[in-house]
């Protein structure tokens, strides 16, 4: 009986197989990390691109139309394909520098499905001189990892953008309604 356990303790046949049962999870859960990275700096490439569409198609024209501001939001989902949209959102305001001090203003603002970002006219103070503008685009997506979403849960990408008119001397873009919201 001594001479079977000692055989038995010696035998190496199934060490492979035992290691490649330990081993298996691991590379697995690295295959699966590194698809939903892959796919998660492209879906930030696309929001990059989304912004940049929106503040393209905006600084365009002399001022901003309410139908313009529509079809530029739908161009920025458009950017977004093929992945899905419905957590895409859009803040659009136009900035104007007001008085010697040049104080970042909001002249005009759409938000479509987030709420307005809030830390936009800190980041365009130094952007130009008394009584120019910038148009401040930003666009928030919810990124949901296909296997990894059990460890990381939803990623939150927002990007900001910021462009100057190209028809107007001042970089300024008024609405043509000549409210507060366009």
């Amino acid at each position: 009986m001594m001479r079977g356990f000692v055989k038995w303790m010696r035998d190496d046949g199934a060490t492979a197989a035992v290691e490649a049962g330990f081993m298996f999870p691991l590379l697995l859960l690295i295959l699966c990390g590194t698809i939903d990275t892959g796919i998660g700096l492209v879906t930030n490439q696309k929001v990059t691109n989304a912004t940049q569409t929106v503040s393209d198609l905006l600084t365009r024209e002399v001022e901003a139309k309410p139908a313009d501001i529509d079809d530029a939001i739908v161009a920025g989902r458009m950017a977004m394909m093929p992945y899905p949209t419905d957590s895409y959102g859009v803040d659009i305001a136009s900035v104007k520098f007001i008085g010697t001090t040049k104080v970042p203003t909001v002249q005009w603002r759409r938000t479509f499905n987030m709420t307005a970002n809030t830390e936009i006219l800190p980041r365009t103070e130094g952007l130009g001189a008394q009584n120019e503008g910038v148009l401040a685009v930003t666009v928030r997506y919810v990124f949901t990892p296909i296997f990894t979403s059990y460890f990381a849960g939803p990623i939150v990408m927002k990007i900001e953008s910021f462009a100057r008119g190209r028809k107007v001397a001042t970089g300024y873009i008024p609405c043509s309604t000549g409210g507060t919201t366009c």
